[in-house]
């Protein structure tokens, strides 16, 4: 955790050291990003038996991102067609846990597992985007707009584990633990709105829904299955333009 702390400070004293020098607002952009993540219910399956309602706990959400606006001015900027100005890809870095909630719902894991018993895991993922977006707002110091809403939409790879303890039956006192870990391809799609700043800060207030189905082998013959893993996560994410 403190390595993803460390990349994190890294970026934003980037960014904070990039402003001080008074570049003007360009093709290329860093940023850092922070926010809610929200697992929605899933199914869990556990060596063929299925739990149909089991929830996952919300969590804090944290990352790094790097993009890239067509247009003809600025660092990295190319003669491209006038009507790519209102596109975008960008790639981005994030963080979250993922801790199962222990409820009382009779097809939820957490309902049948014993006391004292904990399933936590993780997911790091590297996401790529396509964007679209539009400019309102124009001014002379903001030609392409102060207020610009966007659509996102990508694969991801998801780097994501399970850590967990169950006590032995014989011994209450002592526990049994396992861990898998898993990769996956995943489904990302982002609407959010762009607030223009300055020349080059922005600030972005997006919403994101992430897709993929993990499964994990735990020892030689047990397997745990998440179908379907659906994340919903609130961003707030500042930007800089060099």
């Amino acid at each position: 955790m403190k390595k993803k702390t460390y990349v994190l400070g890294t970026a934003v004293l980037l960014a904070a050291m990039l402003a001080l020098a008074g570049v003007a607002q360009s093709a290329m952009w860093v940023g850092a990003e922070l926010g809610g993540n929200f697992p929605g219910s899933s199914k869990l399956d556990v060596n063929g038996v299925n739990f149909d309602s089991t929830n996952f706990k919300p969590s804090v959400i944290g990352g790094v991102t790097l993009g890239y606006d067509f247009v003809n001015s600025g660092f990295g900027a190319y003669a491209w067609p006038d009507w790519m100005k209102y596109f975008s890809v960008a790639t981005d870095f994030t963080y979250n846990r993922l801790s199962v909630d222990y409820t009382t719902d009779i097809n939820s894991f957490g309902s049948v597992i014993p006391n004292n018993s904990r399933l936590n895991g993780y997911a790091a993922v590297w996401t790529f985007l396509f964007m679209a977006h539009y400019g309102f707002m124009p001014d002379s110091e903001i030609p392409g707009g102060r207020i610009n809403p966007y659509i996102g939409v990508g694969p991801a790879i998801v780097f994501s584990g399970i850590d967990g303890t169950v006590p032995v039956a014989a011994n209450p006192r002592t526990n049994s633990r396992f861990s898998g870990q898993s990769t996956n391809i995943a489904l990302v799609v982002e609407p959010g709105i762009r607030w223009v700043l300055l020349k080059n800060v922005s600030v972005d207030t997006a919403f994101r829904w992430r897709y993929c189905q993990p499964s994990y082998d735990i020892g030689d013959n047990n397997n745990v299955k998440i179908n379907p893993l659906n994340q919903f996560t609130f961003l707030l994410r500042a930007n800089y333009h060099f």
